[in-house]
């Protein structure tokens, strides 16, 4: 195709999830849903991230378990994409959700307030001969947006964090009704910033995008992309800048309603304080 010559790195950081029950019997597993992950971490030593409810099988506003018969899932199974001459291959894992058959003793990691619909699941090394495509964990300052040879030359208002505001254009990276027909590369989802993003939602760490997901995007990376000449306000002004800015934004975990399009989105520190092993070096819960 004209006008295609690379693929962007982040199109490979969201994993394809399947949750399943184990029937535990003569009877086959049983899939009861799909829903989109990430990695983070480092090589050896990841995270599988996702939502809350796509490993408990519970609705994370009143804990009541999500399908009419009851079924919870024992384990994940999830796609990475190996590497291959040419193309990519399947690896395909599963991963227990607990120590038991009583699901009790769960392996995954949550926070306090199970509103906050996030969790995360220690997987340790990623599969051999697996892209290990993991997301960023900083947040990227003004510095960041010019050229190598005018950095030095920026004072010290550069190094203050880039804005996120109300409207700004996120994106959620995942595979909406479970579809796979880009894998191993997700959908970009562009999403504005429909709530002030700084304030919360219901005295919680998260605010609302404007954007057209759906099931299966459950758990995705939502992320900030900054490309050249996109403006960036800051202090009053716009800059005009020459590079590029990446950021993981946080969690996304669904639609506040079946009837809206507004979906929900948990912050970084929300995901850092529940998990602090991926956050980053000197990372403090803001105040």
């Amino acid at each position: 195709m004209r006008g295609v010559h690379s693929v962007h790195t982040l199109s490979f950081g969201a994993l394809y999830i399947e949750a399943w029950f184990r029937s535990r019997g003569e009877a086959e597993d049983e899939h009861l849903g799909s829903a989109t992950g990430f990695l983070m971490g480092i090589p050896g030593d990841f995270w599988l991230v996702t939502a809350w409810h796509v490993v408990s099988g519970c609705r994370s506003d009143d804990g009541k378990v999500r399908r009419h018969d009851g079924l919870r899932p024992d384990y994940l199974r999830v796609r990475f994409a190996g590497e291959a001459d040419d193309s990519f291959r399947s690896v395909v894992r599963e991963y227990e959700l607990y120590d038991d058959e009583s699901q009790q003793d769960q392996r995954w990691r949550s926070p306090d307030d199970r509103r906050v619909d996030i969790a995360a699941l220690r997987i340790g090394a990623a599969p051999d001969g697996v892209v290990e495509a993991f997301m960023p964990n900083t947040w990227p300052t003004v510095r960041e947006l010019f050229s190598p040879e005018y950095r030095a030359r920026q004072g010290s208002d550069a190094d203050v964090d880039i804005p996120l505001r109300i409207t700004d254009r996120l994106f959620v990276l995942g595979f909406p009704f479970g579809q796979t027909g880009s894998w191993p590369f997700a959908v970009w989802t562009a999403a504005p910033v429909a709530s002030e993003p700084l304030q919360g939602w219901n005295g919680l760490p998260g605010f609302l995008l404007d954007s057209r997901t759906r099931e299966g995007q459950s758990g995705a990376p939502v992320v900030m992309v900054i490309r050249p000449g996109d403006p960036v306000v800051t202090g009053g002004d716009v800059l005009m800048h020459d590079e590029s800015a990446i950021a993981l934004v946080g969690v996304y975990s669904g639609r506040i309603h079946p009837d809206s399009d507004l979906g929900m989105v948990w912050t970084t520190d929300a995901l850092f304080a529940a998990v602090p092993e991926v956050a980053p070096p000197g990372w403090e819960p803001p105040a």
